[in-house]
Formats: C-alpha cells, structure tokens, sequence
C-alpha cells in the first residue's frame, strides 16, 4: 500500500513538472506580430481640436503623433506570393502624444497585444523627423525588451504610413519588401548605408551627424533610393540628398559596396557605362598653423560594360583611356556635388571628415570637435579620382 502510494505521489510530481514547464507558452494565433510601425505627424480633426483642449492654458504646444502597426495576419500567410482576396496584414492606426501611450491605447482596440519580437523595419515621416528630437521617436523601442538592435530604419518622403499601404508586386507583406530592399545596398551606389536602431542611437548619442536611407511612395510603388540628412546636434532632419548627391557621398566616404557610372565620351559626348569592381576612398587631412583642409583620393577598378561609340573598339587602348577619363569626370562631378550639398548648404559632416583629423591631428581635433560642423563648412577640400579598366569584354578586335 506504501509503495503503491509513493508511485503515485511520484507520478503526480513528474506531472507537475511537465505542466509547469510550459505554463507561459503562448499560441501563434494569440501574439500580434508586428513587422512594421510607421510614424506620422497626426493630421486629423479629432487630434487636433483634442490638442486644443490640452492647450488651454499652457505656453507650450504638444504634437500628436500618429503611429501605424502593420501586423501580419498568420492564417492567411499562403508564402511569398498569393492570389487570394484577403491581404496578410492589417494596419492599425491610433494616436497619441508618446509612442508608449499610443502602445498602451492599442490594447483598447485590438484582440492580440503587439509583439516588437519580430519587426523589421520603422518607418519615420519626414514632418516627424524635421520637427522632432529623434531621441525621443526611438526611445520607447530601445527600451522595449522585445525590441531588437537590428531593426531597420527609414524615413520616408511624405508621409510614413503610405509605405505600408501600397500592395507590393512581388511578395505579399510591404514591410518585408521593405526589408529586402534596404539591403540592395550591395548593388547599387544610389542608396545610403543601411540605418540599424542601434547605429542610430549611436549616433544621435555621439552627437554625430549621418545619413539615413530615404523611401519614397508614388503612384507607381515604393522606392529606396537618395538619403536624409540628419544634424548631429539638434537630432532633426536638415535635408535631402538626391540620388545623384548620394552617390556622390558614397565615393567620397568609400561606404560603396558595387554600382556603375554613366560617363560621357569627351570627343564624341557619347555615353560609356563603367562597372564598380573596386573602390576605395582615403580622406586625408592637412594642418598649416590654424589652417585645415582635406584631400579625397578616390581610387576604382572595374569594367568597361556599355559603350554607345559606333563603330567602337573596345581593345583599342585610346579608347579605355577614353572611357576612364570620362568615368572620373562623373565620379568627380557627382563627389562635388554632395560635397557642395552637405557642407555648404547643410553645413554638416556626413563622410567622415572630423573622424579622419581626429586621428592624425588629436590635439587640433579637441579644439574644433565641440563645433565642428561649423568649421567644416569653411574647410577647402580637394578631390582626386583615378579610375582603371581593366576588364572589358569581347567587343571589338584585338590589336
């Protein structure tokens, strides 16, 4: 009778374990799984005659912020491309005058509470980022243990929740098209780095100013391309960079990875297409007394892949001549260009500039770091390029 008793007291144990091994486990179906979130100025009637209540009496105004979640819907998740009627997600839009609250209000209108567990990218307004501390806009996702580092981010010409609204022609949730897109970096030159939550953070820490990439949404679909200039001490947007200044930025401060550039022959103006194989950038820094200046040297090699010369050679060596001279022209027409943008319009540093005399001049540096961005935007800076073909294709007959 003992022994039967011990056995079942045992038995009753080793259940218990077993249910409380799985006591928090909580059903897909159950979770909100948010993949994107985008933030708006709020712009609607009710906001605004609210934001008059809470005014009343008080000197200082107080902006509503609109923020859209972009949930995926997991039963109607078919793979990467579908034909159904029903879409994979839901965007849910609520206001509010803080990102937590606007969290907190969510669960007043939705089954499932979100989950930051899986989102992939956010996407900032530019009203949002010209008007407000930045600080302030991440804040609550660094400090959301659901949240990770990696998370990409945006800011978007127009406005922030159109990027979750337009239906994707490939694959089937907006937020992961997005997320594909960012890191097409590889591919072309026309795109800022790729922006993470916590580079950001440690930027707008350092008091650093950077680029971040730019998306645009337009009748015909969602583009990342071009840059969004961001000033390092007052953690706001001062501007765009197109794609061209983009570019530009990108040979000056050798964050490239691959691309072309469309050169024009300067004897008979046609184009000739060069392929990035390689690239590399040094910025190099001088000292004269108080006097500081800077020298780019932009070195490539790559591959002549499109040449619009009738009839060509292409192994005709007065020709690749031809064809890197007008490849350096470009390359040195476009770093002028964004160098021109952001140091005497924007009066920022976005390619590294102040890192570089931080390290061969230490003590010059301590004595201009505190404003910077302001004595870069008197510093002459000279620019260098020399490209090398060295591969380019069957065309033409060998001499």
């Amino acid at each position: 009778m003992k022994k039967t008793k011990r056995t079942f007291m045992f038995s009753l144990l080793l259940s218990l374990i077993m249910i409380t091994g799985c006591w928090d486990r909580v059903e897909l179906e159950d979770i909100g799984i948010v993949l994107g979130v985008a933030i708006d100025e709020s712009a609607t009637k009710a906001a605004k005659k609210q934001e008059k209540e809470e005014l009343k009496g008080q000197a200082k105004e107080r902006k509503h912020i609109l923020m859209v979640h972009h949930f995926i819907i997991p039963q109607e998740v078919e793979g990467k491309t579908r034909t159904g009627k029903n879409k994979p997600y839901s965007n849910v839009v609520n206001e509010g005058e803080t990102i937590f609250e606007i969290v907190r209000e969510l669960s007043t209108r939705v089954a499932r509470p979100p989950n930051y567990e899986h989102l992939k990218v956010i996407v900032i307004s530019e009203e949002i980022a010209r008007s407000t501390d930045l600080r302030d806009i991440i804040n609550f996702f660094l400090r959301n243990p659901e949240s990770r580092r990696t998370i990409k981010m945006l800011i978007a010409k127009g406005k922030a929740r159109e990027t979750f609204e337009k239906k994707p022609p490939i694959m089937a949730n907006p937020a992961l098209k997005m997320a594909k897109m960012i890191e097409n970096t590889k591919k072309t030159l026309r795109m800022a780095p790729e922006m993470t939550l916590g580079d950001m953070s440690e930027k707008l820490t350092s008091e650093t100013s950077f680029v971040m990439q730019r998306v645009v949404t337009s009748k015909t679909g969602t583009k990342v391309a071009g840059a969004t200039v961001i000033n390092g001490k007052t953690h706001k947007m001062v501007g765009w960079l197109g794609e061209d200044e983009m570019e530009g930025l990108n040979w000056m401060s050798g964050k490239g990875k691959a691309g072309i550039v469309k050169g024009t022959d300067q004897k008979t103006g046609k184009t000739m297409v060069y392929e990035v194989g390689k690239m590399r950038s040094r910025i190099k820094p001088k000292v004269q007394g108080n006097n500081i200046s800077f020298t780019v040297d932009i070195e490539t090699e790559g591959s002549l892949r499109e040449d619009w010369l009738e009839p060509g050679n292409a192994f005709k060596e007065n020709l690749i001549k031809r064809a890197e001279k007008a490849a350096e022209m470009e390359i040195k027409r476009l770093t002028q260009k964004a160098l021109t943008k952001t140091q005497k319009k924007f009066k920022v540093d976005v390619a590294g500039f102040g890192k570089q005399l931080s390290i061969y001049y230490p003590k010059v540096w301590k004595e201009v770091k505190k404003d910077w961005d302001k004595h870069f935007s008197k510093i002459p800076v000279d620019i260098n390029v020399k490209v090398q073909i060295s591969e380019f294709g069957t065309r033409g007959t060998k001499m």
